[in-house]
């Protein structure tokens, strides 16, 4: 299946309406430009005034053409682009690229014409890019569809921008440094394609291997994360964003979420140009490290130091050599050289010496990566030293960078170097920020694909106490619950408190503070921040006394309004030393609401910024927030008392995401103090701000990232009675689904994949088991394994193909398992969840020798017709 965006990104006819032969307008640059790329297609200039343009023939309307075009460039006065929008349906045109912007500098009238040429687009159903757009750049077929003056050279990049100017920058940039790409676009006004349906066309384009991108402002959150989260499975995206110093200043920061959202989608950002295309010249060698252990070679003690501090500043592990690598550089350097990480081979090394030196780092399986650094000397030539090290560089499939230092415009010295795959930095600290951006991708990229090992699912939330408290909410017009309505809430998610009471009076207070059994802690029921009393402990009834006095008297008045008199007699844990933390839930603008872990008298500073995270989390990503929190330098060493408070902390991270996930309502959530007794987390005090009307949807739209579907897990009865369990898939299934498919048939597994397969590779686990459960969903069958657990014995699940209005579903089931009503029953539910996601129509690949499954589906109200593309498969449909 052709993606919709074929026609915009790689289209087979252009119609360039508005081309002109007046010097310097823009239907002439774009007209030369189309021209001079030579366009693999067939290319059409329209303009009503004219019967020839640059020697070619023109048509007065699109109409006159008489021939199929699949692309229109609008390069025309303001006024008529609607009317050209208008027309296009009549001569089946779909796609559009609007290089005109507003004639007006008035911002009312300008964004009255935006308006007006968004709606024409919707209405006729045409895609558009712009307005204001430099076009769309694709170099496989030739199609140079912009105003832009440098032409990209062929290569395996694509670049999708938000502006034009930035685009046209880039290129400049990237032409002398080599550096080709298969596509350009730049999204202009952006009034309808969005950055998520170009990277879902980039995802399947096979003439693209990585992705960069500038985004000033990410269009709706869930589509644009779903995509990135799709396309950095399997291609690298690099994203360079703008526009931090017009952000208002929020707790946390948009900036800080926006850097936590790529990080969950395994993508990588940049700040600057250079380190866009540091990073793209790494992404077009095609060689990625497989960690973050670099060792630096040089041939002068200086520049090594240099790229060492670097490293550390970058978060760049030093690679600690082994005996045996240590060994082979004694055999082979001078007497003074130095022989640990960094490697100094000395000034007057000649160049094969320099060359061998990186081949025996290389060869270290502590090294992920080699930076070779080159100082020129006349007794050692650059050229002759860059050749050296990339005849070693090809022999290995571990990436080497390079800095040759004096040699910024030495093409020769890059030449040399380029044979070999190695991109040159010209500073040791340039090259090691490009390996730390490849290394940082590596890292988000084990959020993104690591196969959990299994675990037990979570205890369900007790949603209707939740409910209950939302909608008393609800009808007392509230947006802050109170203190027993907060803690009923917490403890509905499994989050624990000590035994507490709201009272209102001294002897309410001493009451429950002999119930408790002293010592206590005693504060102000308020929302505004006056903790001090509730870190004193009270151990006796005088002391109590005196605390309710200096309590009312020293709070501020503020304090003393929003409790009205009411007070929190706490029973104090005796977890003395221990370090308190605050949990905090904010809600960002773009991205929904993001979780921060941070020491509790650091809950409203930067710190928490460096600790968030998206929900939904799992065990493992709770597990790095918590670890990032106790250890912001990432130590691998802790003793046994830190991991217990670290897995404490992350089971209540994982509660309180199952808190967010469920309840849209909740608009902030601060947990501060809490501290970590005897192993588990106990909350000292919390405040709740929330919105009653916004109700609890399966659609999780609250949320940037769609979490686990919990509402689909339930039973399915067979024919004979027997009741088996059925839930969505889980990274946590990956060793169940490997067993699964390992012990099918041949003939079950060929009809499922349509080829010969004995085991799932790596990659393919990965793909089946992490769903994103906003455009798939794959549903399991289960039942008790003989050997303990539970085993697979069925798996249906659809993909939504890129129309975003059909799906292709799969579905295979145990043989032991045939006939019993596994398949139906699954289906059944497969299909009435693809209603609920708005999917107007299933369709499955099928060989015609599958007489078992076209039965079966033929059996659910599926149509059969035939593949156009294979005549041994039919395709089957079921309207929605």
């Amino acid at each position: 299946m052709h993606h919709y965006l074929r026609p915009l990104l790689a289209p087979q006819s252009v119609a360039l309406v508005g081309a002109s032969d007046r010097p310097e307008s823009l239907g002439r640059t774009a007209y030369e430009n189309l021209l001079a790329g030579q366009f693999s297609g067939e290319l059409y200039a329209v303009n009503p005034k004219h019967r020839t343009l640059l020697g070619r023939p023109a048509f007065p309307s699109l109409e006159a053409i008489g021939a199929r075009v699949e692309l229109a460039v609008i390069a025309t006065p303001p006024d008529v682009v609607a009317d050209v929008l208008a027309a296009m349906p009549s001569v089946g045109l779909k796609a559009a690229i609007v290089m005109t912007t507003p004639r007006s500098s008035d911002r009312a009238e300008a964004l009255a014409w935006t308006r007006k040429v968004a709606s024409t687009a919707k209405k006729h159903n045409v895609r558009v890019v712009g307005p204001g757009a430099l076009g769309v750049i694709r170099t496989d077929i030739g199609l140079n569809a912009t105003f832009c003056a440098p032409a990209a050279l062929p290569g395996r990049l694509a670049l999708v921008a938000q502006s034009g100017a930035v685009s046209a920058a880039m290129l400049d940039f990237a032409t002398p440094l080599g550096i080709g790409f298969s596509t350009v676009i730049s999204l202009g006004g952006g009034i309808d394609v969005g950055i998520g349906e170009l990277l879902d066309f980039l995802l399947l384009d096979p003439a693209t291997d990585g992705i960069l991108l500038y985004v000033e402002e990410a269009d709706d959150a869930r589509t644009f994360l779903s995509a990135l989260r799709a396309a950095a499975r399997t291609k690298p995206v690099i994203v360079l964003k703008a526009g931090r110093s017009l952000e208002s200043r929020r707790d946390p920061t948009p900036d800080a979420v926006f850097d936590a959202a790529l990080k969950r989608a395994g993508s990588v950002r940049v700040q600057t140009y250079a380190q866009l295309f540091a990073a793209a010249r790494v992404l077009a060698l095609g060689r990625i490290p497989q960690g973050n252990r670099l060792a630096i070679v040089s041939n002068g003690r200086g520049p090594a130091l240099l790229a060492a501090d670097s490293a550390s500043q970058r978060d760049v592990v030093l690679s600690r050599l082994t005996p045996a690598t240590v060994e082979a550089l004694h055999a082979l350097l001078p007497l003074h050289s130095a022989r640990a990480n960094p490697v100094d081979v000395r000034g007057y090394a000649s160049p094969t010496l320099l060359a061998d030196a990186v081949a025996v780092v290389l060869r270290d399986p502590n090294v992920d990566a080699a930076l070779a650094l080159h100082v020129a000397r006349p007794v050692t030539g650059a050229t002759d030293a860059a050749r050296a090290v990339a005849e070693v560089a090809r022999q290995s499939t571990k990436p080497v960078f390079g800095a040759w230092l004096g040699a910024v415009d030495r093409r020769e010295v890059d030449a040399a170097l380029d044979a070999g795959g190695i991109g040159n930095y010209f500073t040791p600290e340039n090259a090691v920020e490009a390996f730390s951006f490849v290394a940082a991708y590596r890292r988000n990229q084990r959020w993104l694909l690591e196969v959990p090992p299994p675990q037990p699912l979570p205890d369900p939330p007790d949603t209707a106490t939740a409910e209950r408290i939302r909608a008393r909410a609800e009808r007392e017009g509230k947006t802050r619950i109170d203190t027993e309505e907060t803690f009923a809430l917490l403890s509905a998610f499994g989050l624990s408190a000590p035994p507490f009471a709201v009272v209102e009076t001294l002897s309410e207070a001493e009451a429950n503070a002999r119930r408790m059994r002293f010592p206590v802690t005693l504060s102000l029921e308020s929302d505004v921040a006056e903790d001090a009393g509730a870190r004193t402990v009270i151990r006796t009834r005088d002391a109590l006394a005196k605390a309710w006095g200096a309590l009312h008297i020293g709070a501020s008045r503020r304090a003393r309004a929003a409790a009205k008199g009411r007070a929190i007699v706490r029973r104090r844990l005796r977890a003395e030393g221990s370090p308190a933390y605050a949990i905090r839930v904010a809600i960002d603008r773009t991205f929904g609401p993001v979780i921060m872990l941070c020491p509790s008298s650091s809950a409203t500073s930067a710190y928490c910024e460096r600790t968030l995270m998206l929900p939904p989390l799992n065990r493992r990503l709770a597990t790095d927030l918590a670890q990032a929190a106790l250890d912001p330098a990432h130590s691998d060493h802790r003793d046994d008392g830190d991991t217990v408070e670290r897995d404490a902390l992350a089971q209540t991270l994982t509660q309180v995401s199952s808190l967010v996930c469920a309840l849209p309502w909740v608009r902030a959530l601060d947990l501060d103090p809490l501290i970590v007794d005897g192993g588990r987390v106990q909350v000292l005090a919390a405040r709740v701000v929330v919105d009653p009307k916004r109700k609890p949807s399966i659609t999780y739209r609250h949320l940037a990232i769609h979490p686990y579907p919990a509402e689909l897990i339930g039973t399915l009865a067979l024919r004979d009675g027997t009741a088996i369990p059925v839930r969505p898939i889980r990274p946590e299934d990956a060793g169940l689904e490997r067993e699964f498919v390992h012990a099918l048939s041949d003939e079950t597994r060929y009809f499922r994949f349509f080829y010969q397969l004995n085991e799932l590779t790596p990659a393919m686990l990965a793909r089946f088991t992490q769903v994103d459960y906003d455009r798939e969903l794959a549903l399991v069958a289960l039942t008790p394994a003989a050997s303990g657990g539970e085993s697979i014995v069925s798996v249906a699940r659809y993909i939504v193909n890129p129309d975003r209005e059909s799906a292709e579903f799969a579905i295979v089931v145990a043989d032991a398992w045939h006939r019993r009503g596994v398949a139906k029953g699954l289906m059944e539910r497969l299909i009435a969840a693809a209603r609920r996601r708005g999917i107007a129509r299933l369709e499955g690949t099928v060989l015609r020798a599958n007489v078992r499954m076209l039965r079966f589906t033929a059996a659910l109200g599926f149509r059969v017709r035939d593949n156009p593309d294979d005549g041994e498969q039919v395709i089957v449909e079921l309207p929605l």
